[in-house]
C-alpha cells in the first residue's frame, strides 16, 4: 500500500454505504421479475451478423495457423473402413496462401506430395470462395452463413452463454420461399439447426446444423441422404473470431451403394503476420 493510498478499512467504511443505498434504491419490489433483454429485430441481427463474418473471413489474411484434416471413411455399421489425416502450415501471401505439408498419415511427406499439397491450395480455394460472399463450395465451408441466410427462415430463441460469452441464439429451418440454385445450397435449404452469436460484436461462435430430409441429385442416382455439421469458433485475436474445429459427417448414396464419411477440419497456432511475403 502506497503513503497515499487509505487502509481497506477506511476504502470498505466508504463504500460500503454507498453499495447498500444504491441497492436499496435499484432492487425491485418484491414480486416484480427480473429484466429481460429486448427481443432485438431477427433481420438486422443476421444482416449485421453476416457483415461480421465477413470481417472476420478477411483476417485469415493477417494470420499463420495450422490446418489439420481427418477423413474417416465409415461402413453403414459405423464402422471404421480407412483413415487419411494430414497436416499442414498455411501462411498468407500477398495474393493467395503457401500451404505447405508437415505431416501425412503421421509421416513426413515426400517432396512430391509437398509439391501436389501446394498445387491443389485447398484453403485457398476456400478462402476464395468464402470471401466471394456466394454458396460455398467443399466440405470446408460448414455451409458459411451467407448461403444460410439466404436458404433459411429464422427465430429468436433468447440468449445463452457459450464459452463465457453471451450469445443470441437463433434457431433455423429451411425457407420453402427460397430457391436452391446449386448442390451446397440444396444441400444447405435442407438443414434445420442452431447458431450462436455473440452479443458483443455479433461473431457467429458456434453452429450446430442437420438436414431434415435427403437431397436428390443426378437423375436421382445420387442423393445426399444425410449431413450433420458441428462449427466451433475461437477469438484468435482481440475482436477477431476464426474457426477451430469444423465436423461434417455425410451419408451419400451412389445407386445401390452408401458412402457415409467423417471429416474433421481443425484449425490451431494462429499467429499474427504483418506483412504477408510473396512466395517467390
Amino acid at each position: 500500500m502506497s503513503p497515499t493510498e487509505p487502509p481497506a478499512s477506511t476504502l470498505a467504511a466508504i463504500t460500503l454505504p454507498v453499495a447498500v443505498m444504491w441497492l436499496a434504491v435499484t432492487a425491485p419490489a418484491p414480486g416484480t421479475p427480473s429484466p429481460v433483454a429486448p427481443t432485438p429485430d431477427v433481420t438486422t441481427l443476421v444482416r449485421e451478423a453476416q457483415r461480421a463474418q465477413q470481417a472476420d473471413a478477411a483476417a485469415w489474411r493477417r494470420f499463420r495457423f495450422a490446418r489439420g484434416v481427418l477423413l474417416e471413411r465409415l461402413g453403414p455399421d459405423g464402422r471404421t473402413l480407412s483413415v487419411e489425416e494430414t497436416l499442414s502450415e498455411v501462411t498468407p501471401l500477398r495474393d493467395s496462401f503457401d500451404e505447405r505439408l508437415l505431416r501425412i498419415d503421421g509421416r513426413e511427406p515426400t517432396e512430391k506430395e509437398i509439391a501436389t499439397h501446394r498445387q491443389k491450395e485447398p484453403f485457398a480455394r476456400h478462402y476464395r470462395t468464402l470471401r466471394s460472399g456466394g454458396g460455398e463450395t467443399g466440405e470446408e465451408g460448414g455451409y458459411s452463413l451467407a448461403t444460410l441466410l439466404r436458404l433459411s427462415s429464422y427465430d429468436y430463441a433468447g440468449r445463452e452463454v457459450i464459452d463465457g460469452r453471451e450469445c443470441h441464439r437463433l434457431d433455423f429451418k429451411p425457407d420453402p420461399e427460397r430457391s436452391a440454385e446449386n448442390l451446397e445450397a440444396r444441400v444447405a435449404g435442407a438443414m434445420a439447426g442452431r447458431l450462436w452469436i455473440t452479443v458483443d460484436g455479433l461473431h457467429l461462435i458456434r453452429a450446430r446444423l442437420a438436414s431434415i430430409r435427403p437431397v436428390p441429385l443426378t437423375l436421382g442416382l445420387i442423393s445426399v441422404r444425410s449431413v450433420e455439421i458441428a462449427l466451433d469458433v475461437a477469438e484468435v485475436a482481440r475482436g477477431t473470431w476464426l474457426p477451430r474445429r469444423l465436423t461434417v459427417v455425410s451419408n451419400v448414396r451412389i445407386i445401390f451403394m452408401e458412402q457415409v464419411r467423417r471429416r474433421v477440419f481443425t484449425y490451431s497456432d494462429y499467429a499474427p503476420v504483418a506483412n504477408p511475403r510473396t512466395g517467390s
